[in-house]
C-alpha cells in the first residue's frame, strides 16, 4: 500500500501540473494543505520534502515552498526535433500556425539563403507551445523548388515539420549549423510568449543543407527561462586542456 504522505505529494503534483499552482508562486500554508488533505502537518511536511527531493519545488527561508519552474534539456549532439525531444520527455506539445505565406525573397535573405533574389520561398511562423505556455516562436523559409505545397494544417497540433517533409519530399538533410545569440523579447515577441520585457530569451538560427543546398533556414526566439542546451565533448586526442 502507497505511503499516505506519497499520495499527498502526487496530489499536490497533479494540481501543479493542472495550473492551480503556478511557476514561482507560493504554495499554500501547510495548515491549508493539512485541511484539504485531510491529514496531519507531518504527512504534508513529508510530501513538501518529497517534491523539493524530486525538483519539483523550492523553498525560500521564511516564505515557504514556491513551484519550480519546469525547464527543457536539448542536446545539441547530433540533429534533432524540438517535438521529438519533448515527447520524449512525455510533454503535452501543441504548435499553432501564426502566418504562412508564400513570397518572393530579398537581396538580404537571398545571400543567406544562397537562392537567387526573387526566388519563392515558404515563410512558416509557428508558436511552440508545452504543457500550457508558449516556448518559442519559430519562422521558417522553404524553397519551394524543393517544397512544392505545405499542408499546414499537418503542422499544428503536435505535427514536427522535419516528419511531414521527410515523408512527403523524402528530405534527409545532411549538414546544419546553428547560431545562438542572448535577446530581450520585441513587445510583439512578449505577447506572443506571455513573458515581460525583461524575460531572457535566445535566438536560434538554424541552416540545413542537402547536398551542400540550403534547403531550411529558420529564426526561432526561445524563452530562455524554459530551454536549456546542452553540449557534451570529449577530448579525443587525449591532450591536456589549460584555462
Amino acid at each position: 500500500m502507497q505511503s499516505l504522505y506519497k499520495i499527498v505529494a502526487e496530489q499536490i503534483r497533479g494540481s501543479i501540473l493542472g495550473g492551480e499552482y503556478r511557476e514561482n508562486e507560493p504554495l499554500p500554508s501547510e495548515r491549508y494543505l493539512t485541511d484539504k488533505h485531510h491529514v496531519s502537518r507531518s504527512t504534508v511536511r513529508q510530501a513538501l520534502n518529497l517534491l523539493k527531493k524530486e525538483d519539483v519545488i523550492y523553498t525560500v527561508h521564511g516564505n515557504g515552498s514556491f513551484v519550480k519552474p519546469q525547464v527543457f534539456e536539448q542536446p545539441l549532439n547530433h540533429f534533432y526535433s524540438f517535438t521529438d525531444g519533448l515527447k520524449a520527455s512525455n510533454t503535452v506539445i501543441s504548435n499553432e500556425i501564426y502566418e504562412y505565406t508564400q513570397l518572393p525573397i530579398d537581396a538580404t535573405l537571398a545571400a543567406k539563403l544562397e537562392h537567387p533574389a526573387g526566388s519563392q520561398f515558404h515563410r512558416l511562423v509557428r508558436i511552440r507551445s508545452a504543457v500550457s505556455y508558449p516556448l518559442m516562436i519559430e519562422t521558417t523559409w522553404l524553397p519551394k523548388s524543393r517544397f512544392h505545397r505545405l499542408e499546414t494544417r499537418v503542422l499544428e497540433g503536435d505535427g514536427s515539420l522535419y516528419d511531414y517533409l521527410s515523408k512527403k519530399y523524402d528530405l534527409f538533410p545532411d549538414s546544419a549549423s546553428e547560431t545562438f545569440c542572448p535577446v530581450l523579447p520585441t513587445p510583439l515577441e512578449q505577447e506572443l510568449l506571455k513573458v515581460g520585457p525583461s524575460t531572457p530569451c535566445i535566438r536560434l538560427e538554424r541552416i540545413s543543407r542537402e547536398e551542400g543546398a540550403v534547403i531550411e533556414y529558420t529564426s526561432s526566439i526561445v524563452r530562455g527561462d524554459k530551454f536549456v542546451f546542452k553540449v557534451d565533448m570529449q577530448n579525443n586526442q587525449n591532450k591536456r586542456i589549460s584555462a
